[in-house]
């Protein structure tokens, strides 16, 4: 190719940036506009809207055809709509901190780098300083496709009278770290974050042996300490590396290679339909025979499906038993409305946690 065609495909780039610009900008008014009509009609309600923001990225991906695949695309837009939304509102958000965890990253990846984020010392903190209104909204880790669910997320569920307004899955991959370069075979301890040693206990195994693992409250943690010790490795994301100025030993040393963290959206916001939605259930019942079973009954007879379930014993009635559920649809669907009543009207005690756009 010549000096004069790299040049003029160059020209051509530069008086797209230039529209892309313009467009941004007009974008930007538009949504500000919208901004100031929504206050006067309700001043105290969020000018965050999932059930918006999922409709626009969903129609935006139905679109595109081109090189760039639909994750970068998604990225790019929720950038975009969150830039829009911080010229009208202050976006605070809480996350299991310190700073470089993988709460962290997802919060970038949900609500772009516009969104003000607020470190919180534990999943319980994120929900406190959603009651406090320290924070518009918290974003908090409920289960890993390797490792499973977190406990103190759905404790917290089910201590605290607040919604799940939205979801997000964050492809989760671990790197090795240390404070500077060592032989691996010098080390002594490697920390983390319990959840991130067993996605790579595998790989622990076969290339450290019997090493001391030292359990921290976070991956982020783990970095500070592997930055303060010598020969101590930790376990952490891309994110804690550049932030703690940390040496990268080894890439992507999780076991499984579709490994995922699926987080939730905490907040006060109840969320409108979409084209696709899931709703959370906190059901309890007692601890007798067919207790489940008259709870699953309901959704097959109206054929709804069921992304998840999980059992544990009550931590506020004894002898008896919680069932966090997710399903499929919207709270206001008339089917799960039917479902919903006929769970009640056996006896159980069922709390809508929450329906939100489903993300994917």
């Amino acid at each position: 190719m010549s000096k004069e065609n790299l040049k003029k495909y160059r020209n051509k780039i530069d008086i797209i940036d230039n529209k892309l610009l313009k467009l941004i900008q007009t974008r930007a008014e538009l949504a500000f506009k919208i901004g100031q009509i929504k206050s006067k009609l309700d001043p105290n309600a969020s000018l965050y809207k999932p059930d918006r923001e999922a409709d626009v990225l969903r129609n935006i991906l139905k679109q595109n055809t081109g090189k760039i695949s639909d994750k970068k695309i998604k990225t790019i837009f929720r950038e975009l709509i969150a830039a829009c939304l911080s010229l009208e509102e202050e976006m605070k958000v809480a996350y299991l901190g310190p700073e470089g965890t993988h709460s962290e990253a997802a919060l970038i990846n949900k609500f772009g780098s516009s969104a003000i984020r607020i470190s919180s010392l534990s999943i319980e903190d994120v929900f406190r300083k959603i009651e406090s209104n320290e924070v518009s909204l918290g974003i908090v880790p409920v289960e890993n496709s390797s490792e499973g669910v977190i406990n103190s997320t759905l404790n917290s569920l089910a201590d605290h009278n607040l919604k799940i307004c939205g979801e997000t899955y964050l492809d989760v991959h671990h790197q090795l770290a240390s404070a500077s370069k060592i032989n691996l075979n010098k080390a002594t301890l490697i920390a983390s974050h319990p959840q991130a040693i067993g996605q790579c206990s595998k790989w622990i195994e076969a290339n450290l042996g019997n090493i001391e693992r030292k359990i921290m409250n976070s991956s982020a943690e783990a970095a500070q300490f592997a930055k303060k010790n010598k020969n101590t490795l930790c376990i952490v994301n891309n994110l804690a590396i550049k932030k703690y100025k940390l040496f990268c030993q080894e890439k992507n040393i999780e076991d499984a290679l579709n490994n995922q963290t699926r987080f939730l959206i905490i907040g006060n916001e109840s969320i409108g339909r979409t084209s696709k939605d899931k709703t959370s259930f906190l059901v309890q019942t007692k601890n007798m025979p067919g207790s489940l079973l008259k709870i699953l009954k309901p959704f097959e007879k109206k054929n709804i499906n069921l992304n998840k379930i999980e059992t544990r014993p009550s931590r506020t009635l004894s002898n008896s038993h919680d069932f966090f559920i997710d399903t499929e649809g919207h709270q206001d669907d008339a089917k799960l409305k039917l479902a919903i009543k006929e769970i009640q009207s056996a006896g159980a005690s069922l709390r809508i946690l929450g329906s939100y756009p489903e993300d994917s």
